[in-house]
């Protein structure tokens, strides 16, 4: 079996020279469309015109690449897929086509991309796919560096072991990464010109938007090309970028200036890239597989940008067609904030089947994180916890998913968390702490009945009577959260987070953290009502999936212990406190 991938957005005119061709002969032949939340009815006549196509329905659009991953991983995990057919929505090609490539790329293991001939509507070959061609004549399998991702065949040994688009990528460059990948793995890109299919590319004029949009793609792809030293990569990433920018003057200057610096600050997201994991087949094929997943609980008060923000990056993930959202917006504290809390509530009512609870007035976040979370787990088992000054990984639901479906049973791990700042490559993927991250999380029904405490100066009482759990829970005197718990107790804080990490603590609970981070908070920007700026807990978020351990542990991880208190002590002195001030103020006036 072939699935065949198609990617459409606003692609009306194109379905029937697309999908007519499979009409009367689809043998060994699967059809799927992503479709990018189109606004011109193009699911829709799909499933109307054409039913034997299995539609996917986005509620954004997620790029050429995310939605090509979408059928490409199911392609990884199952076994019946020989390969996928990536299919432009303005090409076209034969059933009979596809078949003849798939059966030469099953004779040619060495082969990882392959593809037809690409002609353009007169016939010819298109201009696009020419431009990369070596002079004629084509005798059989002709090797090249790139072709362009409108008609490709891609074996599952290619997925298996190069992987899927680099979510890094947008719309522009995908393919052109993904060449350079192949190649890296010692496989060849190619075409076969006895076969063609077409490709209804407009040779229209590009803009200067557009163009801009491909020389930043192709800085990206270059960026990060395994194919070149990391010199080179530096030098064509960032260097040249910048260099062509000075070099340059007036609005096409500043244009290349804010390209270069869009790439500079996306090194970090490389970096992570980079460091990548192999495909983890068993994760995939559970998070494939799961039917159930845990309902989304959303706290947002009156930041407009912040929650466009993270409703946007949950419109990514792949699994939020079936995840149930729960939205809970707190009231504004006077006629000042009134209208932000307005913007806010009017963004979340976009969200597709989002359940929506509006507080009349202003009770805070720990009283609506505190009532919220325990009115949704009386009707349901676990929970998802964000806030909307968080920044998440496109596989984010994933891996908690994962999470709270493997750790079920393994009752001494109360609390998962996704937000991982104190970064380093000698954590665990998965590691287990006496710690209850607040940014990106998730807990069971029964670990919350039995530990959520609201009283803090008992819990205050039952860690005083324990010195070593005390000075433990001080960090060296790095992050002293006893403190913190006395601060809510006299009223200074009104800190859920606090009482229920304590509570944890005391009952010897443990939380499971990524590593690298799927959440990142830009809380600390200054735009919070109880922190500081400086963006301090700011950090890249894994752009590639993470899945849960199988192995529950049952003991906290020493060694991410010390790596948490080495990060206070660095980060949490007088010197550093300074430094994010001045960040705050620098962003306050000048950001």
């Amino acid at each position: 079996m072939i699935l065949v991938a198609i990617v459409t957005y606003n692609g009306l005119k194109w379905i029937d020279s697309l999908l007519q061709p499979f009409l009367y002969d689809r043998d060994q032949l699967e059809i799927a469309v992503v479709d990018n939340a189109s606004t011109d009815g193009t699911p829709d006549e799909i499933e109307k015109r054409y039913p034997f196509v299995r539609v996917l329905r986005r509620p954004s659009n997620l790029g050429f690449g995310a939605a090509n991953n979408l059928l490409m991983e199911e392609v990884q995990a199952k076994e019946q897929y020989k390969g996928t057919f990536l299919l432009n929505q303005d090409a076209s090609i034969s059933a009979e086509t596809i078949r003849a490539l798939a059966d030469y790329s099953q004779q040619h293991p060495e082969i990882g991309i392959l593809s037809p001939l690409h002609l353009g509507s007169n016939g010819a070959v298109e201009q696009g796919f020419a431009h990369y061609l070596p002079e004629p004549p084509y005798h059989g399998f002709t090797e090249l560096s790139f072709i362009n991702a409108a008609l490709w065949y891609l074996p599952r040994q290619t997925l298996l072991k190069v992987g899927l688009f680099s979510p890094l990528f947008h719309h522009y460059g995908e393919d052109l990464d993904y060449a350079h990948r192949v190649r890296f793995a010692g496989l060849k890109i190619g075409f076969l010109p006895h076969l063609t299919g077409q490709h209804f590319r407009p040779s229209t004029a590009i803009s200067d938007e557009k163009t801009l949009r491909l020389k930043q793609a192709y800085h990206l792809a270059e960026a990060i090309n395994p194919l070149l030293s990391p010199l080179l990569q530096f030098y064509r990433g960032h260097l040249a970028p910048f260099g062509e920018a000075l070099l340059s003057r007036g609005n096409h200057r500043r244009s290349l200036l804010k390209m270069a610096r869009n790439l500079w600050q996306m090194r970090p997201m490389m970096k992570l890239w980079r460091q990548r994991p192999p495909l983890d087949l068993e994760g995939l094929q559970r998070a494939l597989d799961r039917k159930e997943l845990a309902p989304l609980l959303l706290f947002v008060y009156n930041r407009p940008k912040h929650t466009a923000r993270i409703l946007q990056n949950l419109l990514q993930q792949p699994e939020i067609n079936h995840t149930p959202i729960y939205i809970w917006s707190d009231g504004a504290k006077g006629a000042d904030d009134q209208q932000a809390v307005e913007e806010v509530r009017a963004l979340c009512r976009q969200l597709p089947k989002a359940q929506f609870h509006c507080q009349p007035t202003n009770r805070g976040l720990a009283h609506n994180i505190v009532e919220g979370v325990t009115n949704l787990l009386q009707t349901h088992d676990r929970v998802i916890v964000l806030e909307d000054d968080l920044i998440l990984s496109p596989y984010f639901l994933r891996w908690v998913n994962d999470a709270l479906s493997l750790y079920d049973n393994e009752k001494r791990i109360a609390h998962i968390h996704g937000g991982t700042f104190y970064t380093s490559p000698k954590l665990r993927n998965n590691h287990p702490l006496y710690f209850a991250g607040s940014w990106g999380w998730a807990t069971w029904q029964d670990r919350w009945q039995e530990l959520w405490d609201p009283d803090g100066k008992q819990l205050l009482q039952q860690l005083e009577r324990d010195p070593k759990l005390y000075q433990r829970f001080r960090y060296g005197g790095f992050m002293d959260f006893p403190k913190m718990l006395r601060r809510q107790i006299a009223g200074e804080n009104n800190s859920w987070a606090i009482r229920w990490h304590t509570s944890l603590l005391l009952h010897q609970k443990l939380s499971i953290n990524s590593n690298p981070p799927l959440v990142s908070n830009d809380g600390f920007d200054g735009s919070g009502t109880h922190s500081g700026g400086g963006g301090r807990y700011h950090t890249a978020v894994a752009p590639y999936p993470l899945y849960a351990d199988p192995i529950a542990p049952t003991s906290e991880d020493s060694e991410a212990y010390h790596i948490l208190r080495r990060y206070y002590a660095r980060t949490n002195n007088k010197v550093m406190k300074g430094w994010y001030k001045l960040k705050e103020l620098w962003q306050r006036y000048f950001g």
